[in-house]
């Protein structure tokens, strides 16, 4: 009877055994490669290979993307301490997490490392809307000048945020007639005409210079930076003017024919006075050219002809009011409230980045700071509303609708909410928050938009693996039964 209750208590410690093994890996399920098979959980398991998988090799500018290498196996991934770092993070920026961001124009390589193993992405990015020059127009200074004589030409472009960017080169039809080089300097050459042609991508603009022989009486001629102009009563436009040849009296006058409409001063200013039409007469004693200027209370028209060369119409009243008040701001800084800048607009943040200003929105419990030299990508707006939601942890704010960032914004908490001292984001490609260490002074100067959360405690967000223990709980089952078996021979009678 002993003998037969150590057979059975032997078999009941194997049947655990067996039972174990059920529950581990089907490369484990031998019981004579069980222990081997088993991985304790702070066993550290080595990384054997990491591989970029699948991302985005092409960017626009202003845009995001998630990068999540591949690394085997699949256990040393889930406590991978990966790290990436860019050859150019003026071309594609990428934060700790593996969020890379284009930023400017060319080719960058992100390499992405963990261990001794490293894997490179390469990326390339391509300009978005703001930066593609759709327009163009040529003005000359002269369009006719003597041999030997010099002129210069002026070049406007829209959208106007692509005159940063544009690549633009100059030719003449005839270098025998008139040369033309990369600064935009005419030379006449020899009697007779030339088409100057500057040329951007698939959009080009003309234009014709005569050149006749030295000494010859080279006519003057007047050309203005528009000759046409709408406004509002009170609104005003500056009108300027050169002379052709330039040895000719550059000193002009300006002169309303009514000024119960429009009346102008010495430096060329116009404003509106009452609604009609009348004309601003430009000259300088020998020869002269007209303004039309029509006043309306909406001032919705402007000239087809408008050769200003900042790209803007005629009226100067910008329906956009976050736009004038950072035009017509003395100061670097411009504060508003969230009702007066409900969005900040893509001529908002051209308007920054040209001035060369910074942006401060004021919302409950919050401020928004827009910086002008920060701004990557104009043609991404901001909705600047915050709107908090109290969370098991904190509270939940969603950053610009979850829509891609003009750049890095600025976000420093006031009130109540300045009281959180931790900020995550929530990463939608691993479906998990990450801590964001950017978070200091009550500031955090975020580059992703996204799903945001404000809390005071240390949250761990991991994942267990029950295998160790419910193999564990299989075997100490087996263990029981035996004990019994052994200790209890006659339990079963």
């Amino acid at each position: 009877m002993r003998s037969f209750s150590k057979q059975l208590a032997a078999s009941a410690v194997l049947l655990g055994l067996l039972a174990a093994g059920a529950a581990l890996p089907a490369t484990a399920a031998s019981p004579l490669s069980a222990a081997a098979a088993i991985t304790m959980p702070w066993t550290t398991v080595a990384v054997e290979s990491i591989a970029p998988g699948d991302y985005a090799a092409t960017m626009t500018v202003g845009t995001a993307q998630q990068l999540s290498p591949d690394i085997l196996p699949e256990k040393a991934a889930k406590r991978a301490n990966v790290s990436f770092v860019s050859d150019n993070p003026n071309i594609v920026s990428v934060t700790s997490d593996g969020v890379a961001q284009a930023v400017g124009l060319g080719t960058a390589h992100v390499a992405a490392t963990v261990s001794d193993q490293s894997c490179l992405y390469t990326i390339t990015t391509e300009p978005d809307a703001s930066m593609v020059v759709t327009e163009m127009d040529i003005t000359l200074a002269a369009n006719t000048i003597a041999v030997g004589d010099t002129t210069s030409l002026s070049l406007a472009v829209l959208p106007t945020s692509a005159a940063n960017y544009a690549d633009v080169s100059l030719s003449s039809s005839n270098e025998g007639v008139a040369t033309v080089n990369s600064f935009g300097k005419i030379t006449g050459i020899a009697p007779g005409t030339a088409t100057i042609t500057a040329t951007s991508g698939s959009v080009s603009a003309s234009a014709t210079i005569k050149v006749v022989a030295s000494g010859s009486a080279v006519p003057q001629s007047l050309s203005l930076n528009t000759n046409y102009v709408v406004l509002k009563p009170g609104s005003s436009k500056t009108i300027t003017g050169s002379v052709a040849p330039s040895t000719a009296s550059q000193s002009l006058t300006f002169k309303s024919n009514d000024t119960k409409i429009a009346t102008v001063n010495g430096s060329g200013v116009i404003t509106g006075v009452s609604t009609g039409a009348t004309s601003v007469i430009v000259s300088n004693g020998t020869v002269s050219s007209s303004v039309t200027v029509i006043v309306n209370r909406t001032a919705s028209a402007s000239s087809d002809g408008d050769n200003s060369g900042d790209g803007t119409p005629a009226d100067e009243t910008p329906t956009d009011p976050v736009v004038a008040a950072i035009e017509n701001a003395a100061s670097d800084t411009v504060a508003l409230s969230q009702q007066e800048a409900p969005v900040v607009s893509s001529d908002a943040l051209n308007a920054l980045r040209a001035n060369n200003k910074t942006l401060v929105v004021n919302g409950d419990g919050y401020s928004l700071r827009f910086v002008g030299s920060s701004i990557k990508n104009t043609s991404a707006p901001v909705d600047t509303a915050l709107t908090f939601t109290p969370s098991e942890h904190g509270v939940n704010f969603v950053l610009n609708n979850g829509e891609a960032l003009p750049g890095t914004v600025e976000i420093t908490f006031t009130g109540d909410y300045a009281a959180y001292s931790r900020i995550y984001l929530y990463n939608t490609v691993a479906s998990k928050w990450q801590f964001l260490n950017a978070f200091k002074d009550n500031t955090l100067g975020a580059d992703t938009a996204g799903e945001y959360l404000l809390t005071t405690e240390n949250l761990r967000f991991a994942e267990m693996d029950w295998t160790f223990f419910i193999a564990g709980g299989f075997v100490m089952v087996g263990i029981v039964v035996a004990y019994i078996v052994v200790k209890k021979r006659y339990w079963f009678w």
